[in-house]
């Protein structure tokens, strides 16, 4: 019974099944929103149809990559893997092996398409040809009377190398999407982040690895120093202070990055620090406002039960009594704000950095002006195994097609008065390409193409 059914999960016909499956989970996947993935059409999804929703719930559909039955799918297609390569392990070592058993009558060999004969120099005996043969990196059993010689004998192991790598490439991509973490993250310069999960951009909602923990990851905004044109980040300095006082630069192409887990800068924006007092000078209320205003969109923020609706000028110019922007430098930065209570509006003017509003009894002021950034935070624990699997797969593959076996049986033996070569030889593949290469061989080693 258990050779049955070993012999069944090592087939190619189960091979074929688990790969079948595991498509219609993927296409299933692809069908239905996914709750890590898609969380907020999901949630939409929810409140149009509960009913069909949960009953895809039911059946494990809507979470369906991490679901028990495509884990045990998973599970399958690597034992079968396994077993494949451990059913193939003797055939690997009978081929590596040596023996005099493979010494043969190069004449009558079975399996040898190249066969040759070449005269030898009178001064030329046997042990020399075999001297000559071991000199040109050929292992080689027996000797002038009879003789087998291989040349790469352990080609056959790319083989293996070559299944080890499919393995360590699926399995580093398993260990990838399962612990796959990826979120969106605003800090301002100064603040200190400690890997809160609640720290993290609400919207986009962060996709949680389906196994493990959000990364834990701690550091200070030190500084950030941008340069702008056209209302694009051409180059930035982001510096961070690890925990362990260690500073790192991030670049546009150049993300932080702390175990499995980088952060990688995606945007630039304004971070000013508004205090509201009333006349008398009491703080009311004041906060540090992150506002994606550098595209000159207007943002909003609120305070003490005002609504503030704010436009950024980097370079501030009046023209034609007009507001405007010089550049997209940020030589004179100045906001434009417009204050509401109620819907309805109550004050406006401009605020520079150390200027003042004031407005319905109440003064607004921006003590600083700092910059935001936003990471793009992503995790994955099995891209080192992944890389791993292409490389040895690489390898593999160099070593099988350029570095491959080739074998020889030979003789030297007496025909009227002559010493003859005769040989027979074969190689794994480029059987015309084997055959020019032992024809070089032999009339170098027989002294017909100069010395060797």
């Amino acid at each position: 019974m258990s050779n049955k059914l070993i012999k069944y999960l090592s087939s190619l016909r189960f091979t074929i099944l688990l790969i079948c499956l595991l498509g219609l989970m993927f296409i299933i996947g692809l069908w239905v929103p996914q709750v890590r993935l898609v969380k907020d059409i999901y949630l939409e999804w929810y409140r149009n149809s509960p009913r069909l929703v949960e009953l895809l719930d039911a059946f494990g559909l809507t979470t369906i990559y991490t679901s028990p039955i495509t884990i045990t799918l998973w599970v399958l297609f690597f034992i079968n893997l396994g077993l494949v390569l451990w059913q193939r392990m003797p055939l690997v070592k009978q081929r590596i092996a040596i023996s005099e058993a493979k010494i043969a009558d190069p004449e009558n060999a079975a399996g040898y398409p190249y066969r040759n004969s070449f005269t030898l120099p009178a001064d030329f005996d046997g042990e020399t040809v075999v001297a000559k043969l071991r000199k040109r990196r050929y292992t080689l059993l027996g000797n002038a009377s009879g003789f087998y010689a291989a040349k790469n004998r352990l080609a056959p192991i790319a083989f293996v190398l070559f299944h080890v790598s499919f393995y360590l490439v699926l399995l580093g991509g398993l260990i990838s999407v399962y612990t796959e973490f990826i979120a969106y993250l605003d800090l301002a310069q100064g603040e200190t982040f400690h890997g809160e999960l609640s720290r993290y951009n609400s919207s986009p909602s962060p996709k949680l690895p389906a196994f493990g923990s959000p990364p834990s990851a701690s550091f200070t905004v030190a500084s950030v120093v941008p340069r702008v044109v056209n209302y694009t980040p051409t180059s930035i300095s982001v510096k961070l202070l690890d925990g362990q006082g260690q500073t790192h630069e991030v670049g546009i192409n150049t993300p932080y990055s702390t175990g499995p887990t980088s952060f990688v800068f995606k945007h630039l924006g304004m971070a000013p620090h508004f205090v509201l007092k009333d006349f008398a000078g009491t703080v009311i209320e004041n906060t540090l406002v992150k506002l994606d205003v550098l595209k000159m969109r207007p943002d909003t923020f609120a305070l003490a039960g005002y609504t503030f609706t704010a436009t950024f000028y980097p370079d501030y110019v009046l023209e034609n009594g007009k507001r405007a922007t010089r550049s997209m430098e940020f030589n004179n930065p100045v906001f434009f704000i417009a204050v509401e209570r109620d819907g309805k509006k109550v004050a406006e003017g401009l605020v520079p950095k150390n200027g003042t509003l004031e407005f319905d009894g109440k003064r607004l002021e921006m003590q600083e002006l700092r910059y935001w950034v936003r990471f793009y935070v992503i995790t994955q624990r099995g891209l080192s195994i992944l890389y791993l699997g292409f490389a040895v797969a690489c390898i593999a593959v160099v070593w099988r097609m350029i570095f491959y076996k080739r074998e020889i049986v030979g003789a030297v033996r007496e025909s009227e008065g002559e010493r003859l070569l005769v040989v027979a030889g074969r190689s794994e593949y480029y059987k015309d390409l084997a055959e020019d290469e032992f024809n070089k061989l032999f009339c170098k080693i027989t002294g017909k193409s100069g010395e060797v």
